[in-house]
This record gives structure tokens, sequence and C-alpha cells, in this order.
């Protein structure tokens, strides 16, 4: 019986999954015997649990999880939504939801009729009425987020032990009267249910199921800013895999660094930013810039009124996807290269009903659709034409940021679609740059 470690990338959309075994003593190198499990999912077709309980739990009688090291781009999610559902603010009497005074119209952080104001001279007695009445609005509020000023540190102790005793997770802002802290704060607390169900579903799933009560349960590290670490704060997962991304082509001193996978095509510098312009309104906090280039992956390739073939300036939803994945009736820019996709072992796993001709002749026939349809296009139209025209409009993209090929690094699961462009031929693994880092 041998140890092994588990590494995960989890995406918005997909996820990919390794485990190798761990060899204790001097360094070595890997080889193909050392890989237990490697994979990729296309998550609205499955979920972390069920890959999990699927693939890698029945490795865990023979080679026991000691160590799970994740990337993670799947917080994103949480950024067309309202957070703050669950959480409970205290806050200055006559300063409610003051977090909206810079920008009313960002996404909610918080929610109003969860809002208890305390003035210097509250009691206990009051904070349990207040607590009856929340809770009478949502019984499953179970995180605080404490901003107070002009209280003693004293008065904050015992309201954060109240809510303690009330099995509570407590987020103290402290910087009360900064509004971009306060953000922070609501952020981190907003998105801990979301982090706990991620953590959650690894331990039910790898840990032991026998009665050895010496067994425990594997540590896991989330990648924050440039190492994995088991401390952190819920909004760095917010910017896992862009850290990630930029420890790659800073550590190979490059200027630019070019990402393409099914999620987004981005270009990133190695530039920081001090204030996230999030969802929810400005955030001090540093971060790795990056910008959109080309055409989104999911944008939809559609007939616009005057007859001309157009690309969706908001992306398809993730679910259910592109018509690759085998449920979807619009045509998607990454559709278009099916047939580059479904040669690549790796992407093949994304989606294995390219493996089935139906699903091919079904993606044909949607294009032949979108050729009879376009009524302006002089010259005889083919498959051909959309993917030149993708490829020509990233290349354009990347050129206007007048870096030299040397200086340039390329990375991302679908870099296989753009082999004319320079240095977009080399394979990409989030595991295995995963591994190299642990």
């Amino acid at each position: 019986m041998s140890n092994a470690s588990l590494a995960i990338y989890l995406g918005e959309s997909y996820a990919e999954i390794e485990a190798r075994s761990v060899f204790s003593g001097e360094a070595r190198t890997t080889t193909d015997s050392d890989v237990l499990l490697k994979k990729t999912f296309f998550l609205p077709q499955t979920s972390l649990k069920a890959i999990l309980n699927q693939h890698v739990k029945p490795l865990v009688a023979e080679h026991p999880i000691s160590s799970v090291y994740i990337v993670t781009k799947y917080l994103d999610r949480l950024k067309s939504f309202r957070l703050g559902g669950s959480v409970i603010q205290v806050l200055n009497e006559h300063q409610e939801n003051n977090y909206t005074f810079e920008n009313s119209t960002c996404l909610s952080l918080a929610a109003a009729a969860l809002i208890i104001p305390l003035s210097t001279k509250f009691s206990i007695d009051h904070l349990k009425t207040e607590m009856e009445r929340v809770k009478k609005v949502n019984p499953e509020a179970n995180k605080v987020v404490i901003s107070l000023s002009q209280f003693t540190e004293e008065q904050i102790t015992s309201i954060e032990n109240f809510f303690l005793e009330q099995g509570f997770s407590v987020f103290t802002n402290p910087e009360p009267e900064n509004l971009n802290c306060l953000r922070k704060t609501l952020i981190n607390a907003g998105s801990e249910g979301t982090k706990e169900e991620i953590v959650s579903e690894i331990q039910d799933c790898l840990g032991s199921t026998d009665e050895d009560e010496s067994s425990t349960m594997p540590e896991i590290h989330f990648w924050v800013k440039d190492q994995f670490q088991q401390d952190f704060e819920n909004i760095d997962l917010y910017f896992s895999a862009d850290q990630f991304l930029h420890h790659l082509f800073k550590n190979n001193k490059k200027d630019l660094l070019i990402h393409t996978d099914l999620e987004r095509w981005i270009v990133m510098k190695n530039k920081t930013s001090p204030v996230w312009n999030s969802p929810w309104g400005k955030v001090d906090y540093e971060h790795i810039e990056s910008e959109a280039i080309g055409i989104h992956p999911f944008s939809e390739v559609k007939i616009h009124s005057s007859g001309h073939l157009v690309f969706s300036k908001v992306p398809a939803a993730i679910e259910p996807g592109p018509m690759l994945a085998g449920r979807s009736v619009k045509t998607l820019v990454v559709d278009a290269f099916y047939k580059t996709i479904s040669k690549d072992d790796n992407l093949i796993q994304l989606f294995p009903k390219l493996n089935e001709n139906v699903l091919c002749s079904k993606i044909e026939s949607q294009f032949k659709v979108l050729e009879k349809g376009q009524a302006h296009y002089e010259e005889p139209f083919d498959l051909k034409i959309i993917q030149d025209f993708v490829v020509n409009k990233l290349g354009y993209d990347i050129l206007l940021h007048k870096v030299k090929e040397e200086r340039l690094e390329w990375t991302g699961h679908l870099n296989i679609l753009f082999k004319k462009l320079d240095n977009a031929v080399s394979p990409f693994s989030w595991t295995a740059e995963i591994f190299k880092r642990i």
C-alpha cells in the first residue's frame, strides 16, 4: 500500500483530476506508472462529488490520499448572483446597507431583512430578540458579519461569542468605516458556503471508511497568491486560477500569457491592480489583471436579421453548454472546431459523445443551416470560414499587445485550435502543472 496525492482543477464548466503515488525519500522523476488516475469532466453533466465517488474513492483502499491540491475558478459561478442570503449583518444603527452608497446598481451582498442594527447601549437580551426575528426570516442563516464602529473591544467580543455559541461562522470587518473593506468581509461570508461544499465533498469521499481511529483526513490545500495554502480568505479563491497561471509564465520570465481553454480566452500581463471592481462593488484586493481577447468560446454563432453571420456578445450559459456536450441546440464558437477537438485525447474525455456519429452529424447539419440562412456572402461558404475568422481575430488581438514571440507564453487545453499561430502548440494540463509545484 502506498499513499497518493490528488490534484484537482475545479473550473466553472469543467474539472480535471489526477492522482499520483507518493514516494518517501529522495525526489524521483515521475513515470507513467506513478499516475494512478487522470481524467477531465464537463461539470454540467456531473459534479465534483460524483467524480470523486466514482473515480477517486475506489483508489483509497490501496492508495490512501494524504494530500489534495486544488486550483479553482469555480467561485466565478457566484458572480451573477446576489450573495448573503444566509448572512446576518450586525451594523451600527442608521448604517443599514451602507456598502451600496457608491454604486447601488451592483449585485446585492446582503439581505436587508437579516440586518441587526445596534447602538452602543445594546444588551444581550436585545440580541436574542433580534436573533429570533431574523431566524423567522431565514431559519438557515448561519453566518454573521459584524461591522461596528465606536464599540469597545469587550462589547464586540461579547457579540462575537453570542453568535459563536449559536453555531454561526463569524466574520468581523476590521475597518467599519471603509466600504471596500465591508464589501470584502461580506464577500468572504457570502462565499463561505461554496468553499465549505467543496471541502466537505472531498472529505466525505476521501475520509477513511474503516474503524481505524488513527486514520486522518487528507490535508486540503488551495492555490492562493503564489503557493498552496490551507489558511486563506474566501475572496482569495476568486483569483486562484489567475494567480496560478500568472505563476507559470512569471517563472518562465515571459511578458505576456495567452490562455485559451473551454471557459475563456484571455491575455494576462505581469501587472496587478489594487482594487477589484467586483460584481458587488469595489473591493480593496490586489490581483493580477487579465482581459478577454478574440471571441468567447461560448459565443453563439447565429444569423443577424440583415442576413449576416454574427457572434453573440454575451456568451451562452454553461448549462447545457456547447453542442459538443450533446444537449445544446445552440451553435457556439467552440462547436466550429469539433473535428479537431474529437481527435484530441484530453478533450474527447470532456466531450465523449463526439465519438458518436449521431452528434457529429447533428453539429454538421446545424452549420449547414447557418450556411443556407446567411444571404450576403459572395464566396462559397463552409465551416473553415468561421474557423479562420476566429483564429485570425484572436491572432490580431494578440498582435495589438506588441510582444515579441519569444516573450510570449501560451497555455490552455484549446491551444490546439490555434496551431497556425506561433507558440500555440504546447499541450497543457492543469494537474500536471500542479504536481510540478507540490
